[in-house]
């Protein structure tokens, strides 16, 4: 499994716990590393990672038994191990995703579901935290002002926002990365704190508020073609990216 694109760099400390060699880690291996950060729902309750069974279960069936403990993989599947990192890192924001999933299983809906239970699957699927305190950079984001915001200031970018893909699928993704691929991008006003682990502590609880409250749904939410970011760009075109109107769309 590639862990070479700067989206990784989040969990770097997971991966060298993997190892980062070309295997993918065992369910062994995720359990010894859940436990060892006690990974658990706010109530207390503590989570395993458990093979999946041959019969395939629901989405709503999936997520309800997060809610009792159990987090279920493939053995050795890099989109699951994916969702394993995204909840190592980040259990706090998963925990409320998965809250909005069974509070919302059965919405009055053509559907069956919610705004706010779409919402959270885009972000469970191809969410990245938009870790900003710069009202300006955020208002050019939310207006698709691509070239403006990731070209014209990419050194206000780079220095003032912070780009966390937490979307397991997107991550998945990123090991070999095309110019379309877009996350859902979900923005996070948190100041600089002390040491590493605790901005990404304070970073989880903040994406978790966002979540829980009670106006979540998809106007929170942004697409944001991810070669737009610094250092992000695997063709290193330069400005000629933000030509391509098919990827970079001008909002109406």
């Amino acid at each position: 499994m590639a862990f070479d694109h700067p989206a990784f760099a989040p969990y770097a400390c997971l991966l060298d716990a993997f190892g980062r060699s070309a295997d993918l880690p065992d369910i062994g291996t995720l359990n010894r590393l859940a436990r060892h950060a006690r990974l658990a729902l706010p109530d207390g309750t503590s989570l395993r990672f458990e093979a999946a069974g041959a019969q395939r279960k629901s989405a709503l069936d999936y997520e309800r038994r997060i809610a009792s403990g159990v987090v279920e993989v493939r053995g050795r599947n890099a989109h699951d191990v994916a969702n394993a990192l995204v909840w190592l890192a980040f259990p706090r924001l998963k925990s409320a995703l998965n809250a909005i999933h069974v509070r919302d299983g059965h919405a009055p809906t053509a559907n069956g579901r919610s705004r706010a239970r779409d919402t959270a699957t885009l972000i469970d699927e191809a969410g990245l935290l938009f870790v900003c305190a710069d009202q300006e950079l955020v208002g050019m984001l939310r207006a698709w002002r691509w070239r403006e915001l990731f070209w014209a200031r990419r050194d206000a970018v780079a220095n003032r926002i912070r780009a966390i893909v937490v979307g397991h699928g997107l991550l998945d993704k990123l090991r070999a990365p095309y110019r379309a691929l877009t996350a859902q991008a979900l923005v996070i006003d948190v100041a600089a704190s002390d040491t590493e682990a605790t901005r990404m502590e304070r970073i989880d609880a903040a994406a978790a508020r966002t979540v829980g409250d009670p106006r979540f749904g998809p106007r929170c939410i942004t697409p944001l073609p991810i070669a737009a970011l610094p250092g992000w760009d695997s063709e290193a075109l330069g400005e000629r990216l933000f030509d391509d109107r098919a990827v970079f769309r001008i909002k109406r």
